[in-house]
Parts: structure tokens; sequence; C-alpha cells
């Protein structure tokens, strides 16, 4: 029996049709740090997006966190998952775990995933290795650690709605504290907006993947992951992301393809408002340990994510963390990339 679509998907891809019908054969605009109107774009639209620099973050996190990732996989821990998309039963081509508190689980696609859990106080976990457990003590480490950035980072913003500053994104170099615009009121409890406690991690091989999908608004080219938002986010939560670019994943590709300002050759996350074709959207280079964090406004002006490449690397990590919820793209000794994701998401036990 074919599968009758919910009324949310109908609305979704009802809206999906009349945006691409009213784009015919052009491309919505994208801005990078290359345009004029890129810090201004930010400000105005943006204006809960953060950055944070590299040098800004502990050299030995930039240290633990790949050999962690690399643990993982070299012990087969993660599993591509089988989910049901359109009504069909498909396996995504992706690998992933989810780590974080005992008990949590994160359902998408009709298909939950349980934690495997990190070391807390107050639980007996038995891992099978010691280099397991030692990775997921790395993750609830960088967890811990993103939670700290994340509430200063709703901190500063706060304060700087309240002094009524006209905030404007500082150039690239001055990324590490950058942030700009009103985030939250003083009823919110900022570290619950943070309360990070799961991770999940997925791990692809873009080499292995020749049918990844073309950006479809902004002609940016193939992307890791699609234009997305998480319907399971909690209303005005925070996610923070850490990526990471192995040694040697930088280097120049012998394809000449210019993609409007930015370098094919480096992974870049994408942002733009859900539906809207008169907003540039915008595109952020992440190179080796760079972080970024925002605070997610209303349903009404939800920002879609997506971390696009214009030149596919030959590897590619994925982590992801829910209610909090750490994605992440990691690297590996052979050329790949990380990037890692933490959401406020709501989670069952």
């Amino acid at each position: 029996m074919k599968r009758v679509q919910t009324a949310e998907e109908r609305e979704r891809e009802a809206k999906k049709l009349r945006l691409l019908e009213e784009l015919e054969d052009t491309w919505l605009p994208y801005l990078t740090p290359k345009d004029d109107e890129f810090y201004q774009q930010w400000q105005l639209k943006y204006p809960k997006l953060v950055f944070r620099e590299a040098g800004s973050i502990p050299e030995e996190l930039h240290k633990e966190v790949p050999e962690a990732f690399l643990t993982l996989h070299k012990h087969g821990c993660l599993f591509r998952d089988l989910v049901r998309i359109q009504g069909k039963d498909v396996l995504t081509p992706v690998s992933r775990i989810l780590i974080g508190d005992p008990g949590c689980t994160y359902k998408y696609l009709n298909t939950r995933l349980f934690t495997v859990p990190w070391p807390v106080k107050g639980c007996t976990i038995n891992y099978t290795e010691a280099e397991i457990a030692a990775a997921c003590q790395t993750f609830l480490k960088l967890n811990d650690y993103l939670q700290v950035e994340t509430i200063q980072a709703l901190e500063e913003l706060a304060i700087k709605e309240k002094a009524n500053e006209d905030a404007v994104p500082l150039c690239m170099a001055e990324f590490p504290r950058a942030g700009v615009g009103p985030s939250c009121d003083d009823e919110v409890d900022l570290k619950s907006r943070a309360a990070y406690n799961v991770t999940l991690l997925n791990f692809m091989d873009p080499q292995k993947m020749p049918y990844l999908k073309e950006e479809p608004y902004f002609g940016m080219g193939k992307m890791a992951v699609s234009w997305h938002h998480d319907e399971n986010l909690v209303d005005r939560s925070a996610v923070a992301v850490y990526s990471y670019s192995c040694e040697g994943s930088e280097d120049e590709s012998d394809d000449e393809s210019s993609f409007e300002g930015r370098d094919p050759d480096t992974w870049h996350v994408g942002f733009k408002i859900s539906w809207d074709i008169e907003t540039p959207g915008l595109t952020i280079p992440l190179h080796q340990g760079d972080c970024y964090m925002t605070s997610m406004p209303p349903t009404s002006t939800v920002f879609w994510l997506a971390h696009s490449l214009g030149l596919a690397p030959p590897t590619a990590w994925q982590s992801a963390q829910q209610a909090p919820w750490i994605i992440s793209y990691n690297a590996a000794s052979w050329h790949c990339r990380m990037f890692s994701m933490t959401r406020t998401m709501a989670t069952s036990r």
C-alpha cells in the first residue's frame, strides 16, 4: 500500500515546489566573506551567529577529538541506519553512532538510536575496549567545552541586547569573539539552552559516493549534507559546531571550477532562511579547529544548514549531537574533513 504523506510533509513539499518554480532557471544569491555586503547581511538577517577561530580553542581538544573519531572507526563502532524516506526504507549513505547520557535516544526518519553512554558519575559503564571508553570520554570533554562556550556566547549577546549595541560582525581575522544582534531575554535560562547531552557521530567517504546531490538553490556545487532543519530542536535552543580538517586536506585541486567567491577545496557551512528567496544566503569557510554557535530562532525563521562541497574531498566525518546535539564531520590521516555541531534538542529516555 502506498504511504500517504502527512499534512506537514505535503506542506513542506509544496513550499519547495513553489520556491523552485519562482527560481525557474536562476540561482538564489549567496554571500561570502569576500563580498562587501557580507557582514552587514550577517548583522541584519543572521544576528545570532557567533564564530570562534581555532586559535581560541584549547590545543588539547584539537589533538584528542580526531583521535577519538579514528578510534571508534577502527573498532567498527559506526553503522549505517535503515530509515524511511517518502515511504521507502533506505540505508543512510553515512554510518553513525550515538554517544551521550545513559538512556537517551534520538529519533529521525522513523528510526530511533540509543546512546552508547559516555562516562558519567553515578553510572557503571563497561566498555569492550579501553580505547572506546577513552574516545567516549573525549566526546564528553568536547561536549562540556562547547556547552561552556555556548553559554558564554549567549551571555555576550544578551549583554549587547541590553546595552542596545549595534554590533557588527568583525572581519574574519577577528572572528574568535565575533557575535551580533539580540539573542535572548532575561527570562530564558541560558544553561538549559545549551544542556547538551547527546552526540551523533557520522562517517562518510565522498569518493565512494558519486551520487552526492547538487545544491539546488544557490548553485554551490555538491553537498555533503543537504539543507535541513530538525523539527526536534527546542525553540530558541543553541547549536555549537566544531570543525576539523586533517593535515593536507586543503591542498589545491586540479579542478578549476569557480564557485562565486569561495574556494571549492575548502569546506563551507551555509545558512539561509527557510523558504525566503529575497534574503541572500551566507557561506562561511570552515578551517581546521574553527567553531561557531547560533541560537535557534522561533520556527517562523528557522535557519537551514548545509555543509557544501565545491569538490568532494577524499573522506569526511560527521558527528552530531542532540538535545544538545553534536554534528560533526571529522578527519582521518587520509585527506578528510570533520565538522561537529551541537544542538539542544528534545530527547527521550
